[in-house]
This record gives structure tokens, C-alpha cells and sequence, in this order.
């Protein structure tokens, strides 16, 4: 589509969504005049603004309204026509600053980068951690605080602890915990839930008596020590979304009105695309922009997200709001976000 435009017709659309994207109010000719130095009468862009609405890139509600952009008019300026500013020097401090105390405390650092990322754009910050990262262990240990009361101590494979308080459907003296202990050194690291299930399901058949109750305590054990880190690690994915960037999305203009405001909880609801994205966006190596990620043409969303890269495997970050972001001043941010947590995560 973009080939297809000449220089006066890019040159309008250019400035036609970035005075949206500022103002969020339908563009008119005489103003894109006033404010972007055109060099053409009011008549002369009001006749390449009806050209584009043509082409499907702008829309007018009536014939007396301006025009705003659509879903393809967009996607062509974030792929052909956008200009990248720079990334703002205290963006840059906040985001090495506030990372600098979280090294080795991955499950805060992914949220807290999550709220960096909401309060340098206004805008929801989200991070999806490897997966990778939450169901390989090199170390599971359990002591018994009370009755049915045990804590799990989980160290990854890169040497992160995580602490989980269980309550099992039976008591266990610490002797059967230790038992457990012993036998979850002796399996080589790394190793998940379903590896410890492999081993011992071959233990049992050498020493039948003796595994079967080790069997059944041990996973049960690792099972309520994997449960209890669901609000960390669900079905769809490790992902963090910040509750204040939630907030301000819901509470945007752009989503003021009954039909915006259903679409964007119908995006909400629709989870699992946004990760299949983020999942696709882990292979991609650069950042990428994403008109509409819930997959419904009336959701109101974008999507500004980067991979970054750890030895447990590969995430996401970025930005999520409504279509009028100021993607020369989010695509930085998150492109620098993705390098600060590449760094972060690999150490």
C-alpha cells in the first residue's frame, strides 16, 4: 500500500495521525495547515485526505466531521512512515536504577519492570517471562513448620530461590520430608515436576515397597510446591501485567464510550492471543508494533513489544494501550527496557 502512495499522499497521512495521536479529535484540513507547515492550501489537503479515505487508511463519521485513522491506515504508519525519536536520558536512569536492586530476584524484577513500563508511557507495561524459567529446578528442598504446614524452597536453574508455603492433604514429620529431600538431590539437574514423576515411577519397579510411599509423597509434595506458584506460572504463561496500567487503559478517552469500553474487556478476555503474540514475538529479535493484538478489528488496542533473552530461554516485554500511543516515544523505551533485561536475566 505504502508504494502505492506518492510523496504529498504519505506526507498527509503522516501528519494526519500524528495530530490524532495527539489530540485524539478527527483531523481537518485547515488544521493540518496551521500545524504542520504543508505548504498547500486547506482545499488542495482536503482532497488528499478524501484520496486516503479511499484507499481505506482514514475514516469520516459524516460528511461535515474530520477524519480520523483507520486499523489499516495505522498499520501503514507504524510500518513505513514513523519516525523513532530518541530514548529520553532520565528514561534511561529510571529503568537502569530501578532494575540495579532487583539482580537475582527475577519474579520482582518481572514485575517491577511491568510497573517501569506503565510509568515511563502511562500505558499498561507487561512482561511474559521464559517459561522456562518457572518449572525448571536444579534444587527442591521441604521442612516442616506445623501441622500440614511445609515450605518449599525452590532454587532454578539459574540459582533463583523461591519460598512457598504448602498445605498438603496429610501431615508429614520432617524424617518423610528428609526422605523426599535426599531423593530429589540424587536427580540430576534440571529437572520438573514430570522428571521427578519419570524417576521414581523407575524406582518403584526395582524397590516396589519402598518407593511407593516415597512415590506418592513426593509428588504430592512437588505438585502442591508447582500449584502454589500459579499466580507466578498459569497454563497461558508467565506473564505480568501491571495492575496501575490496567487501571489507566480502562479509565483512557479513547475507551469512554459503552461499545469501546466492551470491546476492550472482550480483549482482556481474549488472554490467549495476546500471549501466542508475545510467544511469537520471543523469535522475532526486535521490536515490533501490533494493530489490534486481541485479534478483533474493534478492540481499540496496540501492542508495542521486544524479546529479551536469558539463559532459561527467551521473553517479552512492552507497552499495551489504545491505538493513538506515541509510538516514536514508547518504541524506544521498550527497545531499552528489552536490553536492560537482557542483561538483567542472563546474569
Amino acid at each position: 500500500m505504502s508504494d502505492s502512495l506518492n510523496r504529498r499522499q504519505k506526507e498527509i497521512l503522516e501528519a494526519a495521525i500524528r495530530d490524532y495521536i495527539q489530540t485524539g479529535q478527527p483531523v481537518a484540513s485547515q488544521g493540518l495547515v496551521q500545524r504542520y507547515a504543508l505548504n498547500l492550501s486547506a482545499a488542495s489537503v482536503r482532497k488528499v485526505l478524501a484520496e486516503l479515505e479511499q484507499l481505506g487508511l482514514l475514516s469520516q463519521a459524516h460528511a461535515s466531521a474530520g477524519r480520523a485513522p483507520t486499523e489499516q491506515g495505522y498499520k501503514l504508519y507504524v510500518d513505513q512512515l514513523l519516525k523513532i525519536g530518541g530514548l529520553a536520558p532520565s528514561a534511561r536512569r529510571i529503568l537502569n536504577e530501578g532494575l540495579a536492586t532487583k539482580e537475582g530476584k527475577r519474579a520482582s524484577a518481572f514485575a517491577l519492570m511491568s510497573r517501569l513500563l506503565t510509568e515511563l508511557t502511562s500505558h499498561m507495561g507487561l512482561v511474559m517471562a521464559p517459561i522456562q524459567e518457572a518449572i525448571n529446578f536444579k534444587r527442591i528442598y521441604f521442612v516442616r513448620l506445623g501441622l500440614s504446614r511445609v515450605l518449599a524452597v525452590l532454587v532454578t536453574v539459574n540459582g533463583v530461590i523461591q519460598n512457598r508455603l504448602l498445605n498438603p492433604p496429610q501431615d508429614y514429620t520432617q524424617n518423610e520430608l528428609n526422605e523426599v529431600n535426599v531423593y530429589l538431590e540424587d536427580i540430576p539437574a534440571p529437572y520438573n515436576l514430570e522428571k521427578i514423576k519419570t524417576t521414581l515411577v523407575e524406582a518403584m519397579g526395582k524397590e516396589k515397597n519402598r518407593f511407593e510411599q516415597l512415590y506418592l509423597r513426593a509428588i504430592t509434595l512437588a505438585v502442591e510446591a508447582q500449584s502454589a506458584g500459579e499466580e507466578v506460572k498459569n497454563s497461558e504463561g508467565n506473564i505480568y501485567m501491571d495492575d496501575e496500567g490496567r487501571g489507566k487503559l480502562i479509565e483512557h478517552p479513547d475507551f469512554s464510550d459503552v461499545d469501546a469500553m466492551r470491546a476492550l474487556f472482550r480483549a482482556f478476555e481474549n488472554k490467549r492471543r495476546l500471549i501466542e503474540l508475545l510467544n511469537e514475538i520471543t523469535g522475532g529479535g526486535k521490536v515490533r508494533v501490533v494493530i489490534g493484538p486481541s485479534g478483533q478489528e474493534a478492540d481499540g488496542l496496540a501492542l508495542v513489544a521486544s524479546p529479551f533473552d536469558g539463559p532459561a530461554g527467551a521473553g517479552a516485554l512492552g507497552v499495551l494501550g489504545p491505538r493513538r500511543l506515541n509510538y516514536s516515544e514508547i518504541v524506544p523505551v521498550v527497545d531499552y527496557a528489552a536490553q536492560v533485561a537482557s542483561e538483567l536475566f542472563s546474569k
